[in-house]
């Protein structure tokens, strides 16, 4: 007789949140190539939001293992946020949405820091670039602490970098939302309707990139409207 225990089944393991990484692009070109490239061996599914580009940049995304969805022209980031959202959501069923840019400013090689971050119990991941503070133009820093420091005292909830849209969403957050924002804004109003329904966040830092790389944000235009947005979003 053999004195052996029997051996237990492996306990199951759970499988990874799916994911979906929405990019709005207006004139991408090959900054967007980069983008790209270093998604393509990470288990997401990419979605790009042309933004009325006069440039290449349908022809360089069509060549790629993304979808692609199209506004004829320029209507701003929040309208292609908007846009991309709705079919994403409508047309397949991740778990989390994970918004990029597509100038290079966010690192594809720091999304596993999020898919990481998504297996514990927060409902909302937010990049924080503010570990590379020195790495900041100092126009873009002060207006990003003016705007944090607004928001902060507005919502209640000290988010280091509000201003930063690599972040991830959970997407039974994100149906429960009317989003109407069609600039730059569009992420304020994510996150303050997201807090208010008691979306449960965690900063994820991530790098901190202005070389070289270009950007549509004005950062007093837009800071200021972005302002100008959490109130309207605290007090509705």
């Amino acid at each position: 007789m053999s004195d052996s225990l029997p051996t237990r089944p492996p306990k199951d393991t759970p499988s990874p949140p799916t994911v979906a990484v929405l990019i709005p692009v207006h004139n991408g070109g090959p900054l967007l190539e980069g983008v790209l490239d270093g998604l393509a061996a990470l288990p997401v599914a990419v979605w790009v939001v042309d933004d009325g580009s006069t440039d290449d940049t349908v022809s360089r995304v069509r060549s790629r293992p993304v979808r692609l969805l199209r506004l004829p022209v320029r209507s701003g980031k929040g309208s292609a946020i908007r846009h991309g959202l709705a079919r994403i959501l409508g047309d397949s069923s991740p778990e989390w949405v994970l918004f990029m840019d597509a100038d290079g400013q966010h690192r594809p090689e720091e999304v596993p820091r999020f898919l990481s971050a998504m297996e514990c119990e927060v409902d909302f991941l937010i990049g924080s670039r503010m570990g590379e503070a020195e790495n900041f133009p100092l126009h873009r820093l002060r207006t990003n602490r003016v705007g944090s420091t607004i928001l902060r005292l507005m919502s209640g909830h000290a988010v280091p970098d509000t201003q930063c849209g690599f972040r991830a969403v959970r997407a039974d957050y994100l149906r429960g939302m009317r989003l109407e924002s069609r600039g730059f804004e569009v992420e304020t109003e994510i996150l303050l309707k997201a807090l208010r329904a008691g979306a449960r966040w965690k900063p994820v830092p991530v790098s901190a990139v202005y070389d070289g790389q270009g950007s549509h944000f004005r950062p007093v235009a837009d800071t200021y409207r972005i302002c100008m947005a959490a109130l309207r979003y605290v007090v509705e």
